[in-house]
């Protein structure tokens, strides 16, 4: 069985966080920074742990406070940047 893009992206954010948390407290509208306590040098490494696990290319210049305000937002982001790698 493979394991959905939400299943990595939620365990990768488990990953990053300073709190204990599990996968299901993780909804569409969890605010990465206010919900799971991501300071910067956490945000850092969540995208490079992005980058890593989906084969990917983050500009810093796109890592914005809207993609961090909502877990749906940074789901959207990350399908968006694997269809661009996909793409090219």
């Amino acid at each position: 069985m493979s394991v959905s893009l939400d299943e990595r992206l939620k365990e990768i954010l488990i990953r990053n966080t300073r709190k204990t948390i599990e996968a299901e407290e993780i909804t569409s509208e969890t605010d990465l920074v206010d919900d799971l306590a991501l300071d910067s040098i956490l945000i850092v490494n969540l995208f490079a742990d992005l980058e890593e696990e989906f084969n990917m290319t983050i500009h810093v210049q796109e890592i914005t406070t809207p993609i961090l305000s909502k877990y749906k937002l940074l789901q959207e982001y990350v399908l968006e940047r694997m269809a661009i790698q996909a793409a090219q």
